[in-house]
């Protein structure tokens, strides 16, 4: 049982399937790993044991009974901090939530409860999701267990080194620039992002609560974060679909475009000026293309058909992105307001600007971005005609240290190579796949010299999932894949 909550999600229903173990006991293994490792590391912030255990003791008792189960029925897992979980607070790392609690669950969380999961609790996150590091003034930083002086990730890093960890099965998220996908590639993990609006997410907290909890954020996307690439294909079965007020629409996942990793034809973005990366990502895509080439695959390098450059897209990406948050103004005090301006004045052309006029565009000018995002998605959907995935770094490099500077966002730096560079240059690889509306799903390749998880991203078309999981767990078993952190074992 020592290696019980390290094995993937799917083994561990295999193994409540068997009668191996039972629901209930898996719980207790996670709770007991909880309560030893949870005050270092500080990932999940609200934990709901009487109902998680009530929960899962039902569980065990319909597979009992012989009544027909999900696709997780019961399985331990977390949540992401932003989604509305009945009768347990909400916070999403806002002082002015720290006191939330919902009276009904998110459309996700009904679904995944439908699907059998069993609810451990709530993972933490950045104030509205708004950041790439797990860190806020109600609970504090999350700790990467393979250094604890390095940050998570953000802004699903709660979730991330809970289940890197081994504190629970998988965890819930989403993201609207990275969310998942960074801390997945900061702690070693399979990261996904699913295709834009293919998961509802009402309920999902920067538009609420209240009347807000029926808006969907413009850009966001429900994902998990999961130890082997197939344990997210249980997880979009639970949860993928239209909500109830689209009627009788029905959305299906494409099947997977290969099942061989030599059968994939895999376009491959290396490096950009625009966002150079390190020795340690440069060395995982060696090792990527060395397996994809041994397979047989269709590999072709930063091909002349890419349909956008990531200058152009970033720029329509943080248009909608400054658009997007201005729904959520908790955190526009006269503090933050006074370093972003300063900032502005340091950098007139960095990202702080882009921030100010995205904050207070006009809806003229967002509808402008609107139409090329769109233009852009369409150049995408005609690139995978020939295509299956793109495989791409996650960031610029390994897990940076904590940035503690919770209000001056736009002062921070990362070290690139021995070079200064900005902070947010940490989304720009992630953010094609939001401004294309694609799904993506990392990939964890090495080890870095600093002891740290390095991982790659396979980003593909819109509504192929499950063909960039696929992709994801092929290359996995030719690469390192995940490694449980050895201080946590």
């Amino acid at each position: 049982m020592r290696d019980l909550p390290f094995r993937s999600a799917a083994d561990q229903l295999s193994a409540l399937a068997s009668g191996e173990v039972s629901s209930r006991e898996l719980l207790e293994v996670y709770l007991s790993r909880i309560y030893t490792h949870n005050k270092t590391l500080n990932a999940i912030v609200t934990l709901d044991v009487e109902r998680a255990r009530r929960d899962a003791g039902e569980a065990d008792a319909q597979r009992v009974s012989g009544a027909e189960l999900g696709p997780l029925h019961g399985l331990p897992i977390t949540l992401k901090d932003s989604y509305e979980t009945a009768g347990l607070r909400t916070v999403c790392g806002r002082p002015d939530l720290k006191d939330n609690v919902p009276d009904q669950d998110a459309e996700a969380v009904r679904r995944l409860r439908a699907a059998g999961a069993v609810i451990i609790g709530k993972t933490n996150m950045p104030p509205g999701n708004q950041d790439v590091q797990a860190d806020n003034p109600v609970f504090g930083p999350t700790r990467n267990p393979w250094n604890t002086a390095r940050t998570s990730g953000g802004s699903a890093g709660g979730g991330a080194v809970a289940t890197a960890a081994g504190l629970t099965a998988l965890d819930f998220g989403s993201e609207i620039g990275g969310s998942t996908r960074i801390p997945a590639h900061f702690n070693g993990l399979y990261g996904h992002k699913a295709t834009w609006r293919s998961i509802p997410l009402i309920g999902h907290v920067p538009y609420g609560p209240g009347v807000g909890r029926w808006g969907e954020l413009d850009l966001a996307c429900a994902g998990a974060q999961v130890r082997e690439a197939r344990d997210l294909v249980p997880v979009l079965q639970a949860t993928v679909g239209t909500p109830e007020r689209d009627g009788g629409f029905s959305y299906t996942l494409a099947p997977p475009r290969a099942d061989r990793l030599g059968d994939f034809r895999v376009a491959v973005w290396t490096d950009d000026p625009a966002c150079p990366v390190d020795d340690d990502a440069a060395a995982a895509m060696d090792d990527a293309l060395k397996a994809l080439k041994a397979a047989g695959a269709k590999v072709e390098v930063k091909p002349t058909s890419l349909p956008v450059s990531m200058p152009a897209s970033h720029d329509v990406f943080l248009r909608l992105l400054f658009g997007a948050f201005t729904y959520d103004r908790s955190g526009l005090t006269a503090a933050s307001n006074a370093a972003l301006l300063a900032r502005v004045v340091q950098r007139p052309r960095g990202e702080a600007m882009y921030a100010l006029r995205g904050t207070f565009q006009s809806h003229y000018s967002w509808l402008q971005a609107d139409v090329v995002r769109h233009e852009i998605r369409q150049r995408w959907t005609e690139f995978f005609r020939d295509f299956d995935v793109v495989l791409m770094p996650v960031t610029p490099t390994t897990a940076p240290p904590h940035h503690n500077k919770l209000i001056d966002r736009f002062g921070r730096r990362i070290q690139v190579g021995g070079q200064s560079r900005p902070y947010w240059d940490q989304v720009k690889w992630s953010a094609l796949a939001n401004v294309a509306g694609s799904p993506a799903t990392t990939v964890p390749v090495r080890t870095g010299r600093d002891g740290l998880p390095v991982g790659l991203q396979a980003m593909g078309p819109s509504g192929g999932d499950l063909t960039t999981v696929k992709f994801a767990e092929l290359l996995g078993r030719e690469v390192e894949g995940y490694q449980a952190p050895p201080a946590y074992v």
